[in-house]
């Protein structure tokens, strides 16, 4: 008996879905203490039509479709007062995203996967602007302080910062700028007082300071010069970080840390972890099994807020490929978690194994 084995590339989700089989017609489920959860409707093994899920208190929390298994890109979901919280809306040819505060004013307003976005604060002023591109920052993001002023300038390529920024005072002055290289500070960087007058010039190094830094007074008269040694500080310059727009980072697999960008993350994690798979998968487990053909394990598994494998489940047509699969994603390395807003959170994935026994 031969085994011909593939490995397909993960899948990334921020919403888990471990498919089972559903009966066709009506679908409830609802939570441990009794109040109803999710209901919808099933054809074919599918969901279809018109979804609704529920907060414990029995208000509605979203609102939703599918079309032959596929949901549908428009809905709306709820706080638990009732109020809208955020939607996705056909505008033309566009989908439109909004999300609000709980007081009902307009958070945030984006275009899906290709256009603008724009963030606000609860008064209404105006805080962040970007643009988007496949999904990933492109071009320059834009913070505002609440006067109005910006306050920094930053330029992203494929979802990294790459390119030169901008940091301004409150009064709309410039107070430093420089570039980014691969999502770090590389190159020269300038700073200024709040009247415009250049105060220090030197450089940075994959966010380190390097070689020299001078220092000028209001005539613009060069008064001292410092070589910098081991990234030691400059006569007590502090290190501004630039800061970083991107709202969902995905977790880092060993090694594809020296790749950028949400998109080139995800490829190089599928690769790393397909590898990964079919280095350890036991192939002479189909030699004791009565298996025939194409067979297709599903898993699904959570990275944690320290990048640990949790939870891991698995669907498959014997027990013993359930068995070895949740042995082999168990053994998988520790990641760099994945991020939402500068924060860590707990992310999903779902990896379908596909392998064929031959006879």
């Amino acid at each position: 008996m031969q085994l011909a084995f593939t490995i397909l590339l993960l899948l990334f989700s921020f919403q888990l879905s471990f498919s089972q089989d559903h009966p066709d017609g009506p679908f409830k489920d609802y939570y441990d203490s009794g109040e109803l959860k999710v209901e919808g409707q099933y054809k074919n093994e599918k969901q279809i039509g018109n979804w609704k899920s529920y907060h414990k208190n029995g208000q509605i929390s979203s609102e939703y479709s599918y079309d032959d298994g596929m949901r549908d890109k428009e809905y709306i979901s709820y706080y638990k007062d009732g109020s809208v919280k955020r939607k996705v809306e056909k505008s033309g040819d566009f989908y439109v995203r909004r999300s609000y505060y709980e007081s009902g004013n307009l958070k945030t307003q984006s275009l899906i996967e290709n256009g603008y976005y724009k963030e606000y604060l609860e008064n209404g002023a105006l805080i962040i602007e970007a643009n988007y591109k496949t999904n990933e920052l492109d071009g320059e993001w834009k913070r505002y302080y609440e006067n109005g002023n910006i306050e920094w300038v930053v330029t992203y390529t494929d979802g990294y910062r790459s390119g030169g920024y901008k940091h301004f005072f409150e009064n709309g002055n410039l107070k430093l700028e420089g570039e980014n290289k691969f999502d770090k500070k590389n190159g020269e960087e300038k700073r200024y007082d709040e009247n415009n007058n250049l105060e220090w010039k030197g450089y940075y190094s994959n966010n380190k300071f390097a070689k020299s830094w001078v220092k000028y007074n209001t005539k613009g008269k060069k008064i001292e010069k410092v070589k910098v040694k081991n990234d030691s500080t400059v006569l007590n310059l502090d290190k501004i970080k630039v800061p970083d727009g991107v709202i969902e980072k995905v977790p880092v697999f060993p090694g594809c840390g020296i790749v950028y960008g949400n998109r080139a993350r995800k490829a190089c994690m599928s690769s790393a972890v397909s590898k990964f798979i079919a280095k350890k998968f036991n192939t002479d487990i189909a030699a004791d099994l009565d298996l025939i053909g194409r067979q297709r394990i599903i898993v699904v598994f959570k990275i944690d807020k320290i990048g640990d494998v949790t939870q891991i489940k698995a669907k498959a047509p014997h027990p013993a490929l359930n068995e070895e699969a949740i042995r082999i994603i168990s053994l998988l390395p520790r990641v760099i978690p994945g991020y939402q807003k500068q924060k860590p959170v707990i992310i999903p994935f779902s990896i379908p194994i596909v392998f064929q026994v031959v006879e």
